[in-house]
């Protein structure tokens, strides 16, 4: 399983667009084949800054995703107006938090 997690910054005057852009791409993610999580939410709005949390089954699933048009479109919208602080992990032994 591989999971991304991190931040997406731009300038506060910024931060509603880029959430509203990302929020388009929800639904149509959360149906492809070997998506999991899909989500975003403004961490601080005063330094536009937008929380990134995506699971993804595998690369090649990840790897489908990101060569999607709509995906292209938005990241290369956006490419000169954000920051990208996001990490990829490899994940194994799933469990619940308790465990």
């Amino acid at each position: 399983m591989i999971i991304l997690a991190g931040h997406l910054k731009t300038s506060p005057a910024n931060v509603d667009e880029l959430y509203a852009a990302l929020r388009s791409l929800v639904a149509d993610t959360l149906q492809e084949d070997g998506c999991l999580d899909y989500h975003f939410a403004i961490d601080d709005h005063a330094a536009g800054s937008i929380l990134v949390y995506e699971r993804w089954r595998d690369q090649d699933a990840l790897n489908t995703h990101l060569a999607l048009p709509a995906i292209g479109a938005v990241l290369g919208g956006w490419a000169d107006r954000i920051e990208i602080a996001v990490r990829k992990f490899d994940a194994s032994n799933e469990r619940a938090f308790t465990d």
